[in-house]
């Protein structure tokens, strides 16, 4: 009769019969019962009699599932739960309680300790297999989504280390001048870039830079137009406002993408400090004239992010770096750090942290001021990328 009512039952699928159940319950005529069904359904089973015996049988080898009674001897379910759930290496194993006691208070205690199920005694056959069929599911479907996301992790970083392998791994070495960078990504790969790179007639391209968007797709752009701007800035060495047009161009003829990018980007002269630079719609660049000024000078916008219209334009304009100036290029992830309460680090914040390490070298000002926006975040994650680049002329 038990067969029969089994086998009317839909049959078990291939990963199914393959389940190891472990099955704990100190009344042996339960434990032949319900193995039995089980073992008819296709399932591997393993019966105990108490609680020490399930967990020296998960130890050798972990179920897939664990039915588990509640009222035992020398170790309650409520235990052998606990321990498993304590343990990394069998957290993840669903545990269905079968127990008489039906008070909500020991329901509520069974998902409490980590059950994903309780089934009250008597039980119904039907019920009890298809509970175990559908949690099995569960499980299968939770091992693929967490299979699915190590590979999508391991993917982001290889694509973060591809990312960083475009920019410099080494900043031009210049007489008289101090160049430092550093970014700081939220996630895997990141929006904000830079570039320090020398030009024809010993020129200097400076470039910081955020693709207004996150994830992959905003590493896929930062990668184009790195490229772009590094092929326009050896066309035009001496014309920014060129490089961001011809930028801006091939951008909206090339691309059906629908993103856009602040820039900063300046060419410097390192034989008489002038810096020619443009502003697209990023956060203004500060020179700093040294401890004697109160702030620094902003270097404005010019013209709009690239990548939005065509036909834009942008204005230059030139400031000169004297002995003992910096130019400090950053993205906005510097100024809206937020503390734990969400106050942003701001522009005063980063003016105040640069008067406090003026007279330091440009990378122990670049490792400062970036120690200074995660005192201030604290514990806060960081909600976007940090890019801050300094130069000193010394």
């Amino acid at each position: 009769m038990r067969k029969e009512l089994a086998g009317e039952l839909t049959e078990p699928g291939l990963d199914q019969a393959k389940a190891t159940l472990l099955i704990v319950d100190d009344t042996p005529a339960n434990l032949r019962l319900l193995s039995s069904i089980l073992a008819d359904r296709g399932y591997q089973v393993r019966p105990v009699l108490d609680g020490q015996l399930a967990l020296a049988s998960v130890a050798a080898q972990p179920p897939d599932m664990v039915l588990l009674d509640i009222r035992m001897p020398e170790m309650s379910g409520y235990e052998v739960c606990e321990r498993l759930k304590a343990d990394p290496g069998t957290r993840d194993i669903p545990v269905i309680f079968l127990s008489a006691m039906d008070a909500v208070e020991d329901k509520v205690k069974a998902f409490a300790v980590g059950g994903v199920d309780y089934i009250t005694k008597p039980f119904q056959i039907e019920e009890v297999l298809a509970r175990v069929e559908a949690h099995l599911t569960l499980s299968r479907l939770r091992e693929q989504l967490q299979r699915a996301n190590s590979k999508m992790s391991r993917e982001l970083e290889l694509a973060g280390e591809v990312q960083r392998s475009f920019l410099p791994s080494r900043l031009p070495a210049l007489d008289g001048w101090e160049i430092a960078v550093r970014l700081e990504p939220a996630r895997e790969t990141s929006g904000d870039f830079y570039d320090v790179r020398l030009l024809p007639g010993g020129k200097v391209s400076i470039l910081v830079a955020d693709v207004v968007d996150k994830g992959v797709g905003a590493a896929l752009f930062m990668a184009l137009i790195w490229v772009v701007i590094r092929t326009y800035a050896e066309e035009y060495p001496a014309q920014p406002e060129r490089v961001m047009s011809e930028v801006n161009r091939r951008l909206l003829d090339d691309t059906g993408a629908k993103q856009f990018a602040t820039v900063f980007y300046g060419v410097l002269d390192p034989s008489n400090g002038t810096l020619t630079y443009c502003n697209a719609g990023h956060p203004p660049a500060l020179l700093a004239r040294g401890a004697g000024q109160d702030s620094p000078q902003e270097l404005g916008r010019t013209g709009l992010p690239i990548g939005l219209f065509d036909g834009a334009l942008w204005d230059q304009v030139v400031v000169e770096l004297d002995h003992g100036n910096l130019l400090v290029a950053y993205t906005d992830g510097i100024t809206e750090a937020c503390d734990p309460e969400g106050a942003f680090f701001d522009e005063e914040g980063l003016h105040t942290s640069l008067r406090n390490h003026l007279g330091a070298t440009a990378q122990e000002i670049v490792d400062s001021v970036i120690a200074d926006v995660q005192h201030h975040a604290g514990s806060a994650p960081p909600a976007d990328d940090m890019a801050l680049l300094v130069v000193k002329r010394v």
